[in-house]
């Protein structure tokens, strides 16, 4: 079952990634995200006039996971639907769960890759001291993030199978991701109502986390990583609940979307 479970992973990987050359794929996965950890940070440097830019670093370094858990994992449902798949998807006599999660295997990887990536770009560039952290709980808190954002693209993908616009859908949470996890400016600076979303969004704990590696003193660690956890369990399970909804409605009326 374990064999299957990673296998079905792999062929997923390799559906994805099949066209790409190795160096174009890392290219895709590495360079436009990084472009974009450097570029934000700098706007972030001139316009707060600190050299103190960890809590940047730290949040960029976790949205490069944007790419692949956002944007990749999004749109599986939906390329599912375009080459002719979905219906063996839906109509395999199997348990979905294991076949949802799968897809969110190789880009959970590739997300931990790039977020790892990302913080030596900030140690080197943007001088982030990581000498008093403790890296076994750093590792462990960009494992869990990444896992919780997978879960979500997942969801995302599910919600495909309800909308026509899913692109549109994407770019929208990108920003979202961008505004309520507090990775460009801290929570507390929103209203109300934007604290609660960010309470809902994957990443906000984990970035929470992470910052509190750097300030000596500070316990709410595991809490918070309990609680990014059990956000992206919400989302795999409701991307399931989603696709049972849709496999329902498939077998009822011979469609396969519900919108």
């Amino acid at each position: 079952m374990i064999r299957r479970f990673f296998e079905q992973a792999y062929l997923y990987h390799k559906g994805r990634s099949a066209a790409f050359h190795a160096e174009e794929f890392v290219l895709m996965q590495l360079a436009y995200p990084l472009t974009s950890l450097i570029f934000y940070c700098l706007v972030a440097a001139y316009s707060f006039q600190t050299a103190n830019l960890t809590s940047w670093v730290v949040g960029n370094a976790f949205l490069l996971c944007t790419h692949a858990c956002v944007f990749q994992l999004g749109i599986v449902f939906d390329s599912d639907r375009f080459y002719g798949r979905l219906r063996s998807v839906i109509a395999a006599p199997c348990a979905k769960l294991p076949l949802i999660l799968s897809n969110g295997v190789f880009p959970t990887i590739f997300a931990v890759c790039a977020s790892v990536f990302g913080f030596l770009i900030g140690s080197l560039i943007f001088g982030v001291d990581f000498s008093g952290v403790n890296l076994g709980l750093a590792a462990l808190c960009i494992l869990g993030a990444m896992i919780s954002a997978s879960c979500f693209g997942i969801c995302l993908s599910a919600i495909g199978l309800m909308s026509d616009s899913m692109h549109l859908v994407l770019n929208v949470v990108s920003y979202f991701l961008m505004i309520f996890t507090g990775a460009e400016f801290p929570i507390s600076q929103l209203p109300l109502a934007g604290r609660i979303v960010s309470q809902l969004m994957p990443l906000t704990k984990a970035i929470a986390a992470m910052n509190g590696l750097f300030e000596p003193g500070d316990g709410a660690f595991w809490t918070l990583m309990a609680g990014e956890l059990a956000t992206g369990a919400v989302y795999a399970l409701l991307a399931w609940g989603i696709f049972r909804i849709a496999e329902r409605v498939a077998r009822r009326s011979g469609k396969f979307d519900l919108f």
